[in-house]
């Protein structure tokens, strides 16, 4: 019994060490827990996009070439979660139907912000 047993978690174990990270296609690096919305997924003209980073990191948000403004992010600190919706209120009122770039440019939490930072990028759909 305790041979089964022990075969069971040897067996879990292994299973979730060979788990990917894969969404939608698009393979995360460890940094990133996730991401929304996923590569290639289609979304609404004013959905909220974002990156769910490890804990211990920040960064902002670069939507078709133009890195969304510090004040037009709305940020977790604590989960390093960084998202955008786009509204009235910020420079990207909708997202205009067709395909669109995310990148994400992270760095540790407590530390300047890099010349160069890790970046990560995904592409998603937009439609009315």
């Amino acid at each position: 019994m305790a041979l089964v047993a022990l075969a069971v978690i040897n067996l879990a174990i292994f299973g979730l060490s060979q788990s990917d990270t894969k969404t939608g296609g698009a393979t995360l690096p460890v940094t990133i827990e996730s991401i929304n919305p996923e590569s290639g997924q289609l979304v609404r003209l004013q959905d909220t996009v974002g990156v769910n980073l490890r804990d211990d990191l920040t960064g902002v948000l670069v939507i078709d070439g133009a890195e969304v403004p510090e004040d037009q992010l709305e940020r977790v600190v604590p989960l390093a979660q960084v998202s955008f919706r786009p509204s009235p209120k910020s420079d990207l009122v909708k997202f205009e139907p067709g395909d669109h770039t995310i990148e994400v440019k992270y760095w540790p939490q407590g530390k300047p912000r890099p010349a160069n930072p890790e970046s990560f990028s995904w592409r998603f759909r937009a439609s009315a």
